[in-house]
């Protein structure tokens, strides 16, 4: 083929191919990716590794006690953690398995009691309400990506905004300050709004 045969026309033209955005179509999807990322921030979903378990009883009194003694038996070297992953899913705190994401405890919001962060950061202390045996649960995970006061804060902020969601949707009639309270011993480390009513 001679060169008389190539001409522009024959050439696809890039610049009708491509569509040019306008200022709006920009803004709209910049507004979408915002509200995506505050409902990611909004939601809570992290890797941590799970310690132990501490029921509150006669010689532990508080999740301070319970750092305390976790730190105890770190020193000596027994500890046995597992990987898992600590969310908030369909009003429960659940912990799954990181690999097979199999449910291994879900614990309603409402029995959630305070969580504290402590040991220079590191770990996350979680009160519970159980029902069976009755009494108060400390779990404690090791959180070393985030560090234990940022998952605190992010998993506090996420129950108090479930909370708010509830008291909106049943209204405040059934409503009560149920969660977040911390347990008698506890510093308390939330907001003011948070803090034990009396």
């Amino acid at each position: 083929p001679s060169r008389g045969e190539y001409d522009d026309r024959s050439q696809p033209r890039h610049s009708n191919s491509l569509v040019r955005l306008t200022g709006k179509s920009i803004y709209n999807q910049r507004k979408d990716y915002g509200q995506t990322l505050l409902k990611l921030q909004g939601d809570f979903q992290h890797h941590v590794e799970h310690l132990l378990t501490m029921h509150l009883e006669r010689d532990l009194r508080s999740a301070e006690d319970c750092l305390g003694r976790l730190k105890s038996l770190e020193e000596q070297g027994r500890i046995w953690g597992q990987d898992v992953i600590l969310e908030v899913k369909d009003e429960e705190l659940v912990l799954r398995d990181v690999e097979s994401k199999e449910e291994l405890e879900a614990f309603p919001l409402g029995s959630v009691r305070g969580c504290t962060a402590g040991l220079d950061n590191t770990v996350l202390a979680v009160s519970v309400q159980e029902g069976n045996p009755p009494g108060t649960s400390v779990l404690l995970f090791q959180c070393e990506r985030l560090g234990a006061e940022t998952l605190r804060s992010s998993l506090e902020k996420v129950l108090r905004q479930r909370k708010e969601e509830q008291r909106n949707h049943y209204g405040h009639r059934y409503g009560g300050d149920v969660a977040l309270r911390p347990l008698p011993g506890d510093s308390w480390t939330g907001s003011p709004s948070l803090a034990p009513q009396s």
